[in-house]
């Protein structure tokens, strides 16, 4: 008993450095070196992007490399644009799950403080960009428990390579196995401006986060589920903004809204799991999984 004490003590005492060292590596493609060719369009490796968009004109792409690289011989390049037809597709990735039925995002198991990485920008106006940064917990029916958030948003213009930082906040003592990251060039799923763009490279988790005493987290329930058709949102505070995402990531649905209950209809969903991004009036968000039958 006291060996494996002390292992644990040992452990606990290395864990900030061994995270450290290894927070870099655990990020997929975070330099944006390697691009994979789908036969028709190419993606980021390790990423997911709104690319596979078919055109009668062929393939639409809204992220492709660029050159050079902050950091390197190429980076990410985020587009929002106007498809042949006239319709606006944001531009976004998010970093993609390693296999099918996996949940959003990739394994990672550290508690860094921030996300840090090199952009440049040009945001059209009356749009905004957003970087969003979820760490979390995967249980065997895979549920994901946020473990810590972090959005920064940005307008306006970047014209050279400047270094940008998302800060982690913390919900509890848990180290996570899962992170979610996401790049949109115009945060407003249903409302993309033509233009807006982001140049991205250069990814690093940085820190170390110890645990934030003071951060509340709003309860959020979503019933029925699994369902067939209606799901009920009932937060413990006003709402005021609510996104479904699929097992990507990818937005399907995005709404502003006002007051503690929300009702999303769901029929036309395949069925399988879904995540819903619930941001309150305070700032706060919270991702929470559902099936849909």
């Amino acid at each position: 008993m006291q060996g494996n004490l002390f292992h644990r003590i040992v452990l606990l005492s290395l864990l900030p450095v061994m995270a450290l060292a290894s927070t870099r590596a655990q990020i997929p493609n975070a330099s944006f070196e390697n691009w994979v060719d789908h036969s028709g369009y190419i993606e980021p490796e390790g990423w997911i992007t709104y690319n596979d968009t078919y055109t009668p004109q062929g393939y639409f792409t809204t992220v492709e490399p660029g050159y050079p690289g902050a950091a390197g011989n190429s980076y990410a390049w985020i587009q929002s644009r106007t498809t042949p037809s006239g319709s606006t597709i944001q531009g976004w990735m998010s970093a993609a799950p390693a296999g099918h039925g996996e949940p959003a995002g990739f394994p990672y198991s550290a508690r860094p403080a921030e996300l840090t990485g090199q952009w440049q920008y040009g945001i059209q106006p009356g749009d905004t960009a957003e970087v969003l940064v979820a760490l979390g917990l995967v249980d065997d029916q895979g549920n994901l428990d946020p473990v810590a958030l972090g959005t920064l948003e940005v307008t306006g213009q970047q014209n050279g390579w400047t270094t940008f930082t998302v800060p982690l906040t913390y919900y509890s003592e848990t180290v996570p196995d899962r992170a979610f990251i996401m790049f949109s060039a115009s945060k407003d799923f249903a409302a993309p401006v033509a233009g807006s763009f982001l140049k991205v490279d250069d990814l690093v988790f940085a820190g170390w986060a110890g645990v934030d005493e003071h951060a509340v987290m709003h309860n959020l329930l979503l019933y029925p589920t699994p369902t067939t058709g209606a799901l009920h949102v009932q937060g413990s505070a006003p709402m005021k903004r609510i996104t479904v995402l699929d097992a990507a990531g990818r937005a399907l649905l995005d709404k502003g809204i006002r007051g503690e209950t929300a009702q999303i209809d769901v029929p036309l969903l395949a069925p399988g799991v879904y995540f819903l991004a619930v941001e309150w009036a305070s700032g706060e968000r919270r991702i929470q999984r559902f099936l849909k039958l």
